[in-house]
């Protein structure tokens, strides 16, 4: 039998075995789409001080203005967009010039179609139940009316986040929202002030309608699912965390009894060795009073290291047992305790045992486990000064 060249082999194929198809590339997700041409837009106004337009010459400003367009008729696109439309790019679409479109109204109606058979009545033949995406279900952006009572809140929010009573963390995942929680998003600061009352979206998963206000006097009322995605894409959103906002959430049913506060003070001494390492010198008590009451008379008391001090840090605990956080942290940071000797005012040497040699923000790290409850988890590193999560072993 003759050999077959491989043109025989291709041109005799009968059942279609060696028809091939070319299996296209999966589309690129559509809020990436839509985040980066809206990116795209903002960069091109801010270069340009004007929206693109779509009869421009350069073809690439044309492009960008039907982009625009598009964007602006998507409501997916800006249910997506919402949280990054701080300017209102979105929301005030430009006119455009459009040619007369025949409807299917027209089609219909014309002479035609004039025929006895009812072509067009569909028998056994159900409708889908797929639903577009409605306008009450889309985010919109607007004017707080009521944004004066929320003034104070923000202003305490920003003056807690500068002496460090708040601290911010990363969104490691979609946020689990709820009521009383503040991110930083966008450079602003949003305040979940209202969560609606969830429904499945999908099966596992659940949606509420939000109301957010934000520091520069709007609000939105984005989803629940749409916010935390929109906090998960932007790199530097953070979560902001702290008692004052705890209390406000209303996480806890208990009835919130403030016990005390957790005060970190820096020595004033002349004292050669404590002036050389005051930066990272500090002192970590706990009092049921004012800390300037506390501290009255300092330079008279040992425990002062007889000199006075400054309070660089306050955090106010609720329902905490002041005792036991006391030695929760004293323990926690043993391995940095300072070792420091000084003679009281009869001469006898004394040593003081609340003053540790650590940076501050990492003894606010470690008050912020604290009030979390997670504070087990994690363990100090003398060795590298961080505050590490353990590793525990599976029999554990």
């Amino acid at each position: 039998m003759a050999k077959r060249s491989l043109d025989d082999v291709f041109n005799n194929d009968p059942l279609g075995l060696l028809e091939v198809s070319v299996t296209k590339s999966k589309k690129l997700n559509n809020y990436a789409i839509y985040f980066d041409t809206f990116k795209e837009l903002e960069d091109f106004i801010e270069a340009n001080g004007l929206e693109p337009d779509v009869e421009a010459v350069n073809i690439h400003e044309a492009k960008l203005a039907a982009r625009l367009s598009k964007l602006r008729s998507t409501p997916e696109a800006l249910e997506d967009l919402a949280p990054f439309d701080t300017k209102g790019l979105l929301g005030a679409p430009v006119p455009e010039k459009k040619p007369k479109v025949v409807t299917m109204d027209d089609v219909f109606s014309s002479d035609l179609l004039t025929d006895d058979d009812d072509i067009f009545n569909l028998t056994h033949v159900t409708s889908g139940t797929k639903k577009q995406t409605s306008s009450q279900d889309m985010a919109t952006r607007k004017k707080c009316v009521d944004f004066e009572s929320f003034k104070p809140l923000f202003k305490q929010i920003q003056i807690d986040l500068d002496n460090g009573k708040l601290d911010t963390t990363g969104i490691k995942g979609v946020a689990e929202i709820q009521k009383g929680q503040a991110f930083i998003l966008s450079g602003l600061i949003a305040y979940v002030s209202e969560v609606g009352e969830k429904y499945e979206r999908r099966k596992g998963h659940h949606n509420a309608r939000l109301r957010v206000i934000y520091s520069n006097g709007m609000e939105s009322n984005l989803l629940l699912r749409s916010f935390g995605a929109a906090l998960y894409k932007d790199k530097s959103a953070r979560l902001i965390s702290g008692s004052f906002l705890e209390s406000l959430s209303g996480s806890t049913d208990r009835e919130l009894v403030k016990s005390g506060i957790v005060y970190v003070l820096r020595s004033l001494s002349n004292d050669s060795v404590v002036n050389t390492h005051k930066e990272y010198l500090h002192k970590i008590g706990i009092t049921t009073a004012d800390v300037k009451s506390r501290i009255t008379g300092a330079n008279k008391d040992t425990t002062y290291l007889l000199a006075d001090v400054e309070v660089v840090a306050e955090f106010t605990l609720y329902n905490f047992n002041l005792r036991a956080t006391e030695r929760l942290l004293h323990a926690f940071f043993g391995d940095a305790q300072a070792d420091i000797v000084i003679s009281d005012r009869f001469g006898q040497p004394v040593k003081p045992k609340e003053w540790f040699f650590l940076p501050l923000p990492l003894i606010k790290q470690a008050i912020r486990l604290i009030q979390d409850g997670v504070i087990g988890k994690y363990t100090y590193n003398p060795e590298t000064i961080t505050i590490e999560e353990k590793v525990f072993s599976k029999s554990e």
